[in-house]
């Protein structure tokens, strides 16, 4: 077998020196010469030598480089060792989930009542620390007293009206929202009107939250 490899070699070195010895007559350009009835003179030849010379010198060159040099230079200005830097994420309200929809709970309390022999009525409402006192037609605050007894007691003011239960928390109308954004690995509450990131709230419900932002409503549904 090692015989072979040595013939296969020295034939190989062969025809190389041969495509050598030929590349100059395969890219010499020939000049053809035309001859007219009026005269008969031999145009003087081309130096076949320096023709020969230049095709080989670029038959050489675009072997060695079949391209241009600036069609490697992103590669060449390429630091391999250093990782490229990762586009930043952007923020959309697909990233949030809900985590609980509920209302609040209002400053205030009916914690205790008065009842005079004549029947009526007086509530005490402990709001922040403070206590006040209020019968049917009175003011505690803002709101005004529609309704007393010893299980509830219903005021109204300029939002509309609501009850008050005996010694249970008040409850808002208004929702509020606890989202999870997996983006940050972070939970915030919400209300209506209050903006996420650049997307202002429309709407909280009992089972989703409206967001509306870069031109779009966004829905986040509850348990998704």
């Amino acid at each position: 077998m090692k015989g072979i490899y040595k013939i296969a070699a020295i034939v190989l070195f062969v025809l190389w020196l041969i495509l050598l010895w030929m590349a100059p007559s395969l890219f010499t350009q020939q000049e053809f010469s035309v001859t007219t009835g009026e005269e008969d003179a031999v145009k003087p030849e081309k130096d076949v030598t320096v023709d020969a010379s230049s095709a080989y010198s670029a038959l050489i060159s675009r072997i060695n480089s079949p391209f241009a040099a600036s069609r490697y230079q992103p590669l060449l200005d390429r630091n391999i060792f250093i990782r490229p830097e990762a586009i930043p994420e952007s923020f959309t309200p697909d990233k949030l989930k809900i985590v609980t929809i509920g209302a609040t709970n209002l400053p205030f309390m009916y914690i205790g009542f008065i009842q005079k022999q004549d029947g009526t009525m007086i509530g005490q409402i402990n709001w922040s620390g403070k206590t006040y006192f209020a019968k049917k037609g009175e003011k505690f605050k803002d709101y005004k007293v529609l309704e007393i007894n010893s299980k509830i007691i219903r005021a109204e003011n300029k939002d509309g009206q609501l009850t008050l239960d005996y010694k249970k928390a008040v409850k808002s109308k208004e929702l509020i929202a606890k989202l999870y954004n997996s983006m940050d690995d972070k939970t915030f509450e919400v209300k209506k009107g209050e903006e996420i990131n650049g997307y202002k709230v429309l709407d909280i419900k009992a089972d989703s939250v409206i967001l509306y932002g870069q031109e779009q409503e966004w829905v986040i549904k509850k348990g998704r």
